[in-house]
């Protein structure tokens, strides 16, 4: 996938989970195209990792943070416009994820996934949206249409959120929750033109996907990368998606090309989904 040089120069994007995977991948697409990068990382040591390699393109400020945690959230906020001056672009890519039978799951199972993939997505979403509507001119926002962006928010969601899944209907939950998030704070945010759309990966080799790939193949008696062939296999395209994959879709989504584009969901897996 082609880079565009200084697609998003002067831009400052916040990632979340941007330490490894998709996350990650999705920073360093942005750093290539010009903008400066906030690196929202639980693990601090992967923040410091992928800030390093950002830093080769750009501006990377590394950022240990639990954004399952509002207040966490509201200082990093803070502490990005003080470093930056603004914030242009959300990715709301962190999450957490266990498969577990539906009989297996417990009240504090389902509270620790929702912590982070449902109500730190809200409220990462709910804070910065916050930060960009104070950065449109008064009179923009009395007349309550604007004549451009100013802002781009997409939020990762999953094929998970397109159907129920067995062994994961906590996440299978929070990533439909995601959609209706997505489509909520569309519609509240268009007269401030701030864009919200969301991205529904599907296989996707990472760190959580060699997690399932290990409890799944134990679980139904594969070797190990049985269940991720498997799963590919069932691929229109017949291959797994890259980091790379997804990074461009949402480069897209944050660019200008996509001002007229808000409240969508798009599936980027493959043709697994087709809607």
């Amino acid at each position: 996938m082609a880079i565009i040089p200084n697609r998003h120069a002067g831009k400052v994007a916040i990632v979340t989970g941007a330490g490894q995977g998709i996350g990650r991948g999705v920073a360093l697409r942005f750093a290539q195209e010009g903008a400066h990068v906030v690196i929202a990382e639980y693990n601090a040591a992967n923040a410091r990792a992928a800030a390093d390699e950002c830093s080769q393109y750009t501006r990377a400020l590394a950022y240990p943070v639990d954004i399952g945690d509002t207040d966490q959230i509201a200082k990093m906020v803070a502490d990005v416009v003080a470093e930056f001056g603004h914030i242009d672009i959300l990715v709301n890519n962190a999450g957490v994820l266990e498969t577990l039978p539906l009989f297996d799951l417990t009240p504090e199972k389902w509270d620790w996934l929702q912590r982070v993939n449902q109500r730190g997505l809200f409220f990462c979403l709910q804070t910065v949206a916050k930060q960009m509507v104070t950065q449109i001119p008064d009179e923009v926002k009395a007349a309550g249409k604007a004549d451009r962006s100013y802002g781009k928010i997409v939020n990762f969601s999953s094929i998970a959120g397109r159907s129920g899944r067995p062994y994961a209907a906590h996440y299978s939950a929070a990533k439909w929750a995601t959609i209706s998030i997505t489509q909520s704070a569309a519609g509240y945010l268009a007269p401030y033109n701030i864009n919200v759309n969301a991205v529904c990966p599907g296989v996707v080799p990472t760190p959580m996907w060699d997690d399932i790939d290990r409890v799944q193949a134990e679980r139904f008696g594969l070797e190990r990368g049985g269940w991720i062939k498997k799963t590919v296999d069932s691929v229109p395209l017949k291959r797994a998606a890259t980091p790379g994959d997804l990074a461009a879709a949402v480069s897209f989504l944050c660019s200008d090309d996509a001002d007229y584009i808000t409240g969508q969901a798009l599936n980027v897996d493959g043709g697994i989904e087709m809607n």
